[in-house]
């Protein structure tokens, strides 16, 4: 079994394309992603931008959140040819996958986007899509949690600092690597978690974190 830890970055598309925004009003500008062995180590990543193509330029406030530019994109492989280059990198040795996000917002931007760009997946390739899994819904069920969290905070509660630049696709990525290598290791889960799943079960679930807990003895661990 392998497991693909993948996170995806995005830009608005531009508002004269209202037809086209009514399926889907995002494009994927860059794709990040780590494969994990059975014992979730890292044994290879893939990253590659992504040429938008209903927006002549990278939104301010998207160039703002994940530093990415026109320029970076403007050689970049357009969304039909980088996903179709992602999916085979992954599934070149025919092991066995599962694909992991962060939320299920990423499954549903290539859901969409392939629906706008009149993609025709390959029968393997539907095969793979359709078990894309919610990391983040098992991390809240794991420790208790009601409402979705960020990435930052939920490594925060298993005292882990995260690493690198956020919202840089492979970044992001391996930070949610590192997060599931913690809950599915019953040791290593109970070790960071233990005291975060302890106290969202002692405590009503509208308290707020902050008084259930010391966050900062965690990172001190």
């Amino acid at each position: 079994m392998r497991y693909i830890v993948v996170d995806l970055e995005m830009n608005r598309m531009d508002k004269k394309y209202k037809e086209e925004r009514q399926i889907c009003n995002m494009e994927i500008i860059e794709i990040g992603a780590v494969m994990l062995d059975d014992s979730f180590r890292e044994i290879a990543h893939y990253k590659t931008y992504v040429k938008p193509q209903f927006s002549e330029s990278i939104g301010a406030f998207y160039e703002k959140l994940t530093g990415i530019t026109t320029a970076m994109v403007e050689d970049a492989p357009v969304f039909e040819d980088a996903i179709r280059d992602f999916l085979a990198w992954f599934k070149a040795d025919g092991t066995e996958v599962q694909i992991c996000t962060w939320s299920d917002t990423d499954y549903s931007q290539v859901a969409h986007e392939m629906k706008l760009k009149n993609y025709e997946p390959t029968k393997e390739e539907e095969e793979v899509l359709r078990d894309w899994y919610d990391f983040q819904k098992e991390y809240g069920e794991v420790v208790g949690f009601s409402k979705a969290v960020s990435l930052e905070n939920a490594l925060l509660y298993a005292g882990v600092d995260f690493q690198g630049r956020q919202h840089d696709a492979l970044v992001d990525a391996r930070n949610t690597a590192e997060l599931l290598l913690i809950v599915r290791d019953e040791s290593k889960r109970e070790k960071a978690l233990g005291k975060a799943i302890e106290a969202m079960q002692e405590k009503e679930m509208g308290t707020s974190l902050g008084e259930m807990f010391d966050f900062s003895a965690f990172l001190a661990n």
